[in-house]
């Protein structure tokens, strides 16, 4: 009779504890069947039901391509199993299955550039950087390459009368004048780099660069300490198409050697050329030998300009960097396979293109925000072109 009484006791204990902790738990989770009153599901419910975390969630439900699609569609069903409201239905297909990023087309953005080579190394890097962000947004990438013929006339891609044409973003292209023109398309315009000289565009477009002083400064101290005095720049700073990079670098270098009571060595800098005639071997062949010495140290605006010179300078038997030394700028791959491998200064060419496509989708997003400014920091690489 003990052992009888005991039995109903513990089942007693039992109900009462299912009664007062799990019922109130499985009435949470299952009022919304009986079409009661409900408790609100979050995104935290969601995680735990499906022992996913939290930002894991959150992605899945954006239909983001950092998540799987068997991922989205566990959280989908999840999400309706316990109803939660904050679903974008826009991102799924009505038969309830998560839409194929292939089957998603926001739109075409136009990349528009300039290039004095057939492979330039510097907007490459940066397409690379802006083409992994728009892919997972599902804008396709659209490249419009204008020659200096194209800029002087202003005849602009065909593409850019498309309607699929959300945005415009430009590399190695600062023409102010450009820029103006290209706003009457009523298209956010994000350019890497910008022009020189203030002009009131650029309080309409968003603007990504990187710092250009810092590290010539670092250089030129660096090579004053090792005893060169006469430095030369070698890099356009006139044309109508020149960014404030190169007048930045040109400016720096002017600086540095003032501070040290130095002064630039204009006989033998290179300021009007333009890249395209640094295209041509022979062209800067006889820019040099109208020299009647080179200085201790040539400044370039950039990597392709300082290649194009060493490959000159070899030519008439100058060494490097016995006789002269000689620095870039970007950090190209080129610039590590010549011989002597390149002293330069590195620019983050991918995160530049990752900002800007980024900010591309903002602007896209919330067309009236403020217009941004973002400058991205270098790093000095010495390698064996200087003393």
């Amino acid at each position: 009779m003990l052992y009888i009484f005991l039995l109903l006791f513990c089942a007693f204990r039992a109900f009462l504890f299912f009664a007062h902790f799990l019922l109130p738990l499985f009435l949470i989770k299952c009022y919304n069947k009986s079409g009661g009153r409900s408790m609100k599901c979050t995104i935290k419910q969601l995680a735990e039901e499906l022992n996913l975390s939290r930002n894991t969630v959150a992605k899945a439900l954006k239909n983001s391509n950092e998540v799987s699609s068997k991922t989205k569609q566990r959280v989908l069903n999840k999400a309706r199993e316990l109803n939660y409201n904050n679903i974008n239905k826009e991102l799924f297909s009505e038969s309830g299955d998560v839409t194929s990023p292939s089957n998603v087309n926001n739109g075409s953005i136009l990349f528009l550039t300039k290039t004095y080579a057939p492979d330039s190394e510097f907007w490459t890097a940066v397409l690379t950087g802006i083409e992994s962000i728009l892919s997972n947004a599902h804008y396709h990438l659209v490249i419009g390459i204008m020659s200096e013929s194209d800029l002087k006339k202003m005849d602009f891609p065909t593409a850019l009368k498309d309607p699929s044409i959300k945005g415009i973003i430009l590399v190695e292209i600062c023409d102010g004048a450009i820029c103006n023109a290209l706003l009457q398309y009523n298209l956010p315009i994000i350019t890497v780099d910008l022009p020189k000289d203030y002009n009131p565009v650029l309080d309409m477009i968003d603007i990504v660069t990187m710092e250009n002083k810092k590290n010539i400064h670092r250089i030129v101290n660096y090579l004053i300490s090792k005893g060169a005095e006469r430095f030369a720049f070698v890099g356009d700073i006139y044309s109508a198409n020149v960014g404030r990079g190169f007048q930045e670098r040109f400016d720096a270098l002017q600086e540095c050697l003032s501070d040290n009571h130095l002064e630039l060595d204009r006989k033998h800098c290179l300021l009007t050329e333009t890249s395209d005639e640094f295209q041509d071997f022979q062209t800067v062949v006889k820019k040099l030998q109208k020299m009647a010495s080179v200085p201790d140290v040539f400044i370039c605006g950039n990597d392709h300009t300082a290649i194009q010179l060493i490959y000159a300078l070899q030519f008439l038997g100058y060494q490097i960097p016995k006789d002269v030394s000689v620095v870039g700028f970007d950090d190209i791959p080129a610039s590590e396979r010549i011989t002597p491998s390149l002293t330069t200064i590195q620019t983050p060419k991918k995160y530049l293109g990752i900002a800007a496509a980024r900010q591309m989708l903002e602007r896209i997003q919330y067309p009236n925000s403020p217009h941004s400014y973002m400058e991205y920091k270098t790093k000095l690489i010495i390698r064996d072109s200087t003393i």
